[in-house]
């Protein structure tokens, strides 16, 4: 027999948010190898190890290959292979008469991991009439992309390719890490052409690294270091003069605002010293070009959403907004997209207004999101209403969302849950339906960023799975809302292309769009606010209830039982909770592990691979992890891995025992976005004897 047939497909990958060029080499149709594509604007060949792992997906002995019907008690894993047909019916006919009970409001849907599908989601809820879509958008994306569209009405992203003389990434590790459209490669390069680095970040990244300079504050002090850059800004003369005249409002209430946040009290709050604050903003201010790339770090606290209008307020003040090198505002292509495609407009006024949470945390409410603790805390006690189904794609709530004790709570307690996931996930383990979803080699998508749109092709199935939007096509056909739909995939992504005149295969043939950029766009129009201006002061905010201008709220302080300041990240080998199962992320990584300090280590007996826990009451059970001893952080300061699971694990308790959302709570909250403290949390620390290395039961060190 003959070599096989080989030929290469162009995509983009989706094993994270960065949307890297994808070259899939395919064997007779299938699929054989992977790599970057060099041809690719963005990534420029870039592939990192969660791209590698993507053939990993299709081969997966452990993938969901069959639709399965709970058959014993919600947990004990026990269910009932069915076919996609009956499966559907079933969840269908739980969601309908959930709404007839209840009204459409009492069912939930639920994402986490956006493949590309989130327009899909808000679709099917808006036409369904009800306003509960959940997720971890509150302590994501959303309290900066709330901040920037309310400050200058639009969201922004760092033009490395305009030679920034600055580039300051505050709780980004770039080099690292990707945000939609906008990978580190572009950041390397300016770089290597002479851009200068600030980092913000507790930790010493391999991004800070590289910085010219590194402010390590205190976790959840960002706030603080924001608002004392605006005072040094203004104080000094350090800002745009002529564009804060022309383009702006309230500089005069914010000047007053600020005055208190001088250094010394700044460093008083953040840890660092005065001279360092200064030299920082005298390095960004008298920048000829700057732009600001701000993390998802950010909005894991009760300041999310403050934070990021402070940063926003920095690019404004020296005039970075949509300018060359600076922070420029996305202008979508003309696609029916994240924009218009979730059609908010079938969403009544009335049913709106019930929104979980809507009253409590407005910005957010905006956004067409609901917080996790306001759900939990909606279905746990019937208020303002019964709240008696959720549909989840992407997502395992029980590790991602805070308080995993109140969300598995508020889980076991639904009268209906589905489930939609490539893996059997503790989550889904709870699940009375769980729908097998196909991975992002295996769909036909409309990749859109701020600078490209681009085809995702598929190039293979797995038997037995299907795509997120396949399945929300066919409720809404059951659920009688099919109308609002299309009768196939490809019906809908030919519309969603009309406004570019293009159909999806044409598209495909097509494969890349480049999203021409315009810098200034203000000149002729003004920015998309109420007053056409840049909000330094927002006059809407205040008449909602709010301060008009940003507050920093300290965070929680230490105590002798809980000496350290938890923060977290996310480990270049997965992608939130993702891949933990993956031969090629996991065979180097299979533990959390938890930074901390030498002097802390030594003070509490502990070597670097040492089994430790991590507590936030010392009564109770903490989350296990491996030490990391390094002087990467600061002596009071740890970081542990964040979204860890143990996939091999059968057992709930068991296979979440790791994940630091079982210590964390809802106790504060941001009262914009409802964003919860997961960064800037007091925490104990202590060794544990390792049953693998001590022959002992799991317990605390005497000596704790």
């Amino acid at each position: 027999m003959g070599p096989g047939r080989t030929t290469t497909v162009k995509t983009v990958c989706r094993m994270c948010h960065g949307g890297c060029g994808a070259l899939v080499e395919l064997t007779d149709g299938v699929p054989t190898g992977i790599s970057g594509d060099p041809e690719n604007p963005t990534s420029h060949g870039y592939f990192c190890i969660k791209g590698k792992a993507s053939l990993d997906l299709v081969s997966s002995p452990d993938r969901l290959r069959n639709p399965l019907v709970r058959t014993g008690p919600r947990g004990s894993g026990s269910f009932r292979p069915v076919g996609w047909e009956e499966a559907l019916d079933q969840v269908a006919r739980n969601l309908r008469n959930s709404m007839e009970r209840f009204g459409p409001e009492s069912v939930v849907f639920g994402q986490g991991t956006d493949r590309n599908y989130q327009e899909w989601v808000f679709r099917l809820a808006n036409a369904l009439g009800t306003p509960n879509v959940v997720g971890p958008a509150h302590v994501c994306f959303y309290p900066r992309v709330m901040a920037s569209i309310l400050t200058y009405g639009g969201f922004t992203f760092c033009d490395y390719a305009g030679d920034p003389e600055v580039a300051l990434l505050w709780g980004s590790n770039k080099l690292n890490t990707h945000s939609d459209g906008v990978i580190g490669v572009g950041l390397m390069r300016a770089l290597e052409r002479g851009t200068r680095l600030v980092v913000v970040d507790p930790r010493r990244t391999r991004t800070a690294r590289r910085a010219d300079l590194h402010l390590q504050l205190r976790p959840g002090t960002d706030t603080a270091l924001a608002l004392g850059l605006v005072h040094l800004l203004i104080a000094n003369g350090w800002y745009d003069a002529g564009f804060v005249a022309r383009h702006t409002s309230g500089f005069d209430v914010l000047e007053r605002h600020v005055r208190a946040y001088d250094p010394r009290t700044v460093a008083g709050i953040t840890g660092l010293e005065p001279d360092l604050i200064e030299t920082a903003a005298r390095m960004y201010a008298q920048a000829s070009r700057a732009c600001i790339e701000a993390g998802t770090g950010l909005s894991q606290c009760d300041n999310a959403f403050d934070t990021h209008r402070t940063i926003a307020v920095l690019t404004a003040l020296t005039g970075n907004l949509d300018a060359p090198g600076g922070d420029v505002i996305w202008d979508p292509m003309p696609i029916e997209g994240r924009r218009g495609f979730p059609r908010t407009d079938l969403l009544s006024e009335e049913q709106a207004a019930k929104r979980i949470g809507g009253t409590a945390h407005k910005v957010l409410s905006m956004t067409g999101w609901v917080a996790p603790a306001d759900l939990q805390e909606a279905i746990l006690s019937e208020r303002p209403y019964r709240v008696s189904s959720m549909v989840v794609f992407g997502s395992n709530p029980l590790v991602s969302h805070e308080n995993a004790t109140a969300t598995r709570a508020a889980l076991a307690k639904l009268d209906f849950l589905a489930v939609a996931d490539m893996f059997m996930t503790p989550s889904a383990k709870l699940a009375d339906v769980v729908l097998p979803a196909s991975s992002w080699l295996e769909r036909d998508q409309i990749v859109e960023f701020n600078s490209y749109l681009a085809a995702r092709q598929r190039v293979t199935t797995v038997e037995g799975a299907r795509s997120d939007e396949e399945m929300i096509i066919g409720l809404a056909h059951r659920l009688g809302v099919g109308h609002h739909f299309y009768p196939s995939l490809e019906d809908a992504l030919d519309a969603k292309l009309s406004g570019i005149g293009l159909t999806w295969r044409q598209f495909k043939e097509v494969g890349h769009l480049p999203n021409t950029k315009q810098y200034r766009k203000y000149a002729d129009a003004g920015f998309r606010t109420r007053s056409g201006r840049v909000e330094l002061a927002h006059r809407g905010l205040e008449a909602m209830g709010y301060d008009a201008l940003p507050t920093f709220r300290p965070p929680p302080a230490t105590t002798d039982e809980l000496p350290f300041v938890m923060t977290s990240a996310h480990n270049l080998q997965f992608f939130n909770t993702e891949f933990r199962q993956l031969p090629t992320t996991a065979h180097r990584y299979r533990e959390p592990r938890v930074t901390l300090h030498p002097r802390a280590a030594e003070r509490l007996e502990v070597a670097d691979g040492d089994q430790v826990e991590i507590y936030r009451d010392p009564d109770r059970p903490g989350v296990v992890m491996r030490a990391q001893v390094s002087d990467a952080v600061a002596p009071d300061v740890i970081v542990a891995d964040a979204g860890w699971w143990y996939p091999d694990e059968d057992d709930i308790d068991a296979a979440t025992r790791s994940s630091i959302n079982r210590i964390t709570d809802s106790d504060r909250r941001d009262p914009y976005m409802g964003s919860s403290m997961l960064r800037g949390v007091p925490v104990g620390l202590c060794r544990v004897a390792d049953p693998q290395t001590e022959g002992g039961a799991h317990g605390r060190h005497p000596g704790h």
